[in-house]
C-alpha cells in the first residue's frame, strides 16, 4: 500500500532519516553497509575498537554479519523477509541490542535494500545486569498463611528467568515449610497470558508430584473464559477467603459465626 499525500517541497527521505534520534542504517540488496545517520556514528563508535577499526567511516561497505553473530540463519531469514523483523542481537559479544530490520523494495518488487535500527543499544554487562535488578524486583514474595499453608502473588510480566526464578523459589520454599497447600493469587493480573499459564501449570503440576496441593486463587471471569479450552487442570476460586474455606474443610475445622 503506497502512502498518501505529499512531502514538503524541502523536506526529503535524507532528511528524515538524519533527524531520527535512533540509530538508523541502511544497507544495499547484498547486506553491506551504504549510510548511518548521525545518532548510528555516535552508538558504535565503542565498537571499533572491537573490530581493530580506526574511523567510524570503515563501517560503510562492510557486510551486515558485522551485528550478528549467527549470520546465517539470519541471511536466510532477510532473503525471505516482506515485512518488518524484530530480533535481539549481540554484537562482537560485548554489545546487545533490539534490531527492527525493514526491507525496502521498489514498486515492482525488486529488493533494493533494508533498513535497520538499533534500538537499545546497551553493554552486554550491564544489560544482564539490569535483567538480573528487574528479575528480583519482580521477584514474588511467598507469604506464610498459617502452619503448612503458603501463599504466592503474581505480579507483573513473566518471562523465561522470572518463571524459572519464581518455580525454584516456591519449590524450596513447600519443600521446607512442609506446606500442604499453596495459594497462587491472580488478582493483581489483568488478564492470563501464555508465558503466565505455562509457568503457573508447570509450577502446579510440580506441587502435586511433591504432594502439595495448589490452589489458583483471584480468577476473574476474562481469565477463567480463557482457561475453557486449555489443559490445565487447575482448582480454582474467585477469592482467597474461599480457599481458605475450602483449607479449613479439608483440615475437618468448622466455621462458626461470630455471635
Amino acid at each position: 500500500m503506497n502512502g498518501i499525500g505529499r512531502l514538503p517541497q524541502k523536506l526529503n527521505g535524507h532528511l528524515i532519516l538524519e533527524n531520527i534520534q535512533e540509530t538508523m542504517i541502511i544497507a544495499d540488496k547484498d547486506y553491506r553497509v551504504q549510510w548511518m545517520n548521525a545518532r548510528a556514528i555516535e552508538t558504535l563508535q565503542p565498537v571499533l575498537p572491537i573490530y581493530q577499526l580506526s574511523h567510524i567511516e570503515e563501517l560503510i561497505g562492510k557486510h551486515m554479519d558485522f551485528f550478528h553473530s549467527n549470520y546465517e540463519e539470519a541471511e536466510k531469514l532477510l532473503t525471505s523477509l516482506h515485512t518488518t523483523y524484530r530480533t535481539r542481537i549481540t554484537i562482537g559479544s560485548q554489545y546487545v541490542a533490539e534490531a527492527v530490520i525493514h526491507p525496502i523494495d521498489t514498486k515492482d518488487g525488486e529488493r533494493y535494500g533494508y533498513l535497520l535500527m538499533l534500538l537499545d543499544f546497551t553493554d552486554q554487562a550491564e544489560a544482564e545486569l539490569e535483567k538480573e535488578r528487574l528479575i528480583e524486583d519482580l521477584s514474588t514474595p511467598l507469604l506464610k498463611i498459617w502452619d503448612e499453608v503458603l501463599a504466592v502473588p503474581i505480579t507483573g510480566k513473566m518471562d523465561i528467568e522470572r518463571g524459572k526464578k519464581l518455580t525454584e523459589t516456591v519449590l524450596e520454599a513447600v519443600v521446607k515449610e512442609q506446606a500442604r497447600y499453596l495459594l497462587i493469587d491472580l488478582s493483581s493480573l489483568h488478564s492470563l497470558d501464555e508465558e503466565h499459564g505455562y509457568y503457573i501449570n508447570t509450577l502446579h503440576d510440580a506441587l502435586r508430584l511433591i504432594g502439595t496441593t495448589c490452589l489458583i486463587v483471584g480468577l476473574s471471569s476474562k481469565m477463567a473464559l480463557s482457561l475453557v479450552d486449555s489443559q490445565c487442570n487447575w482448582r480454582t476460586f474467585s477469592t482467597v477467603q474461599q480457599s481458605i474455606s475450602y483449607i479449613l474443610e479439608k483440615k475437618n475445622y468448622r466455621i462458626a459465626p461470630i455471635s
